[in-house]
């Protein structure tokens, strides 16, 4: 059998199966990034399509996980074995090399310090050293009485917002009002404890306070906010309590003694901003308690002082933990019959902050975290292929015609997620944050419109057909709900002279925040496989609505099918037969549920 047939024959046995994407493993947990992939999963790909010593390109690199794939294609783990016998096919392990495009500031400062080959053992040694310095120096922050009156140390806690009553005006704090405990309920009304009128939660206005910014040396307004319930630990023992006036004291006496010397870093804001839970949030700052603020500030000045590729290690470390966990976006949820609140990070893709935001002790954090980094380094470090970097647009890749043996990537999902926006949080910590003249997005606020983002796609896959090898493939995942986002994506492979030969769906274990709450939310990633193609791909006589009723035919009798997939498969078939998605994934679930009440 010839290099060509067994290849064609992997690539058969790939795309038959669903590809299994898990969200666990120390290299999956390094650092979060929305939409990220399992780098185990991708190099299963990479293993099966390319021959060592291969150059793999990723147009959309994002959190570098089809560059630490190309590595562990020398050191295959055992996840990646398992993941090769359940698709059923024979990876030819051995170093591979990859270049990667990404214009993310965040996602390529994060990706050079991953892939910087700092042992295990140096990070190790490091972190030990840095977090015994910062408790000395800033540890005390976190000191507090427990409920018996002794020294204990702050794990978390839950601050609330203060309502107003609509009828006679009466501050009322919604974690003392609005919520109970043993079990927890975020409760829908509020009876003001003054008139006794009985409240909606969400037609209550949130109370205000003037405020004297010391980073900004002004009055500021912003949301006025109380430290209610704190849970801690003593000598190993935990413990929880509510709130005094003097913890607040204790905050104060924080804010007047511990001087900042940042200059402020405004938020620039897009999709995402919402003048309710955003109310006086115009700078990096304003997402943080002050306390929380001061610590971060000084945790990164004391990383700034260690030699330069520990120091970028450092600070990755704290930037893995800080959005999620270090800002007030973290929260807690409640579980039906649970005794307490669920202490949970920041929501995905968003920049979400709750009525009970959660001040997170974060030398406790980043010591928790530190492990997956060590783990992830020490693996990489015995890895002989070459990554190369580039933080730029790949509407422009500086590759040579027909370099590229194989292209991995998952590019922005239309109006998705605005990268840049999100990661801001992260970015505004480095020296600069991402230009996104060219962030390939829908977007109102870019004045990025559906074809302007289609444009600028199609200059990438141009790119792509441009570099890729003759004969040789690229894998793109790519998620949308709308089939307006679809046509764009596809309009842009056909016009870069690229054509789709199979179609698989990437079958992450865990979806996103939008992915799980959204009433079009899509199961699965949509995987395709293309090539180079002078010619126009032939269009199936069948129509959109065939290939719905064919699926739903198939899949009628099977209880466990979700719909939400559906829509994936769907979109796979369509692209599949050159025809194009007519309809958006709410209609497909409407048009699913309702045939399933017939049936």
């Amino acid at each position: 059998m010839s290099r060509k047939e067994k290849l064609m024959d992997k690539i058969e046995a790939l795309y038959s199966k669903t590809l299994p994407s898990s969200r666990a493993g120390s290299f999956y947990n390094t650092f979060p990034y929305p939409t990220k992939i399992s780098p185990e999963a991708i190099a299963v790909y990479i293993a099966c399509t390319t021959d060592p010593g291969d150059m793999v390109l990723d147009a959309f690199a994002g959190s570098g996980s089809t560059g630490i794939a190309a590595l562990l294609c020398e050191h295959p783990t055992k996840r990646m074995e398992k993941i090769a016998k359940e698709l059923n096919v024979a990876p030819v392990w051995g170093a591979r090399n990859a270049v990667l495009y990404e214009i993310g500031t965040y996602a390529s400062f994060a990706m050079e310090t991953i892939l910087s080959r700092l042992s295990g053992t140096e990070f190790t040694n490091a972190v030990d050293d840095f977090l015994k310095k910062a408790q000395t120096l800033i540890g005390w922050q976190y000191e507090t009485k427990d409920p018996f009156g002794n020294i204990g140390t702050i794990r978390y806690i839950i601050w609330s917002e203060i309502l107003v009553c609509p009828n006679c005006d009466l501050e009322i704090p919604y974690f003392a009002y609005g919520t109970s405990r043993n079990p927890v309920q975020f409760k829908n009304e509020i009876i003001c404890p003054c008139c006794k009128k009985v409240h909606c939660v969400e037609e209550m206005h949130f109370a205000t306070e003037k405020h004297y910014d010391r980073l900004l040396h002004k009055q500021v307004y912003r949301k006025k906010r109380i430290p209610a319930w704190i849970y801690g630990t003593t000598n190993g023992c935990n413990w929880d309590r509510q709130a005094t006036k003097e913890d607040e004291d204790f905050i104060a006496l924080i804010e007047n003694t511990c001087d900042v010397t940042d200059a402020p870093k405004e938020i620039q804001w897009g999709e995402l901003h919402r003048a309710g839970y955003h109310y006086g949030i115009t700078h990096l700052h304003h997402f943080y308690t002050v306390r929380n603020y001061i610590v971060m500030s000084k945790l990164w000045e004391l990383a700034e002082t260690y030699p330069e590729k520990v120091s970028r290690a450092l600070k990755l470390l704290l930037l893995s933990y800080n959005a999620a966990n270090c800002t007030m976006m973290t929260r807690v949820v409640a579980k039906k019959n649970a005794k307490d609140f669920i202490l949970t990070s920041a929501q995905s893709g968003v920049l979400y902050i709750s009525k009970l935001p959660v001040e997170k002790n974060i030398l406790l954090g980043i010591k928790r975290k530190a492990k997956p980094f060590a783990e992830t380094y020490e693996a990489l470090q015995k890895c002989t292929g070459q990554v190369i970097l580039h933080n730029s647009s790949s509407t422009k890749i500086e590759e040579e015609n027909n370099s590229i043996d194989f292209v991995f990537t998952d590019p922005p999902f239309g109006d998705f997620i605005p990268y840049a926006e999100v990661n801001q949080i992260n970015e505004l910590w480095l020296p600069k944050v991402t230009d996104r003249t060219n962030e390939v997005i829908i977007s109102a606020s870019q004045e990025k419109s559906v074809l302007g983002y289609q444009e600028l796609l199609t200059q990438v896959f141009s790119e792509i057909n441009r570099v890729l090898k003759p004969s040789h493939y690229a894998s793109v995942v790519f998620h949308a709900a709308k089939a307006k986002v679809w046509d764009a994506f596809n309009e842009a492979i056909e016009t870069a002279g690229l054509q789709i030969m199979h179609t698989n769906i990437l079958d992450k274990t865990q979806g996103s925040f939008k992915q799980v709450v959204s009433d079009g939310s899509v199961q699965g990633d949509p995987l395709f496989l293309l090539k180079k193609s002078s010619e126009k791909k032939q269009t199936s006589q069948l129509t959109d609505g065939e290939v719905l009723c064919t699926l739903f035919a198939n899949h009628m009798d099977d209880p466990d099918f979700d719909n939400r997939r559906c829509f994936s498969q769907y979109v796979n078939r369509c692209l599949e037969l050159g025809i194009g998605v007519k309809m958006d994934a709410k209609q497909v679930y409407e048009y699913y549920n309702s045939r399933k009440r017939e049936k």
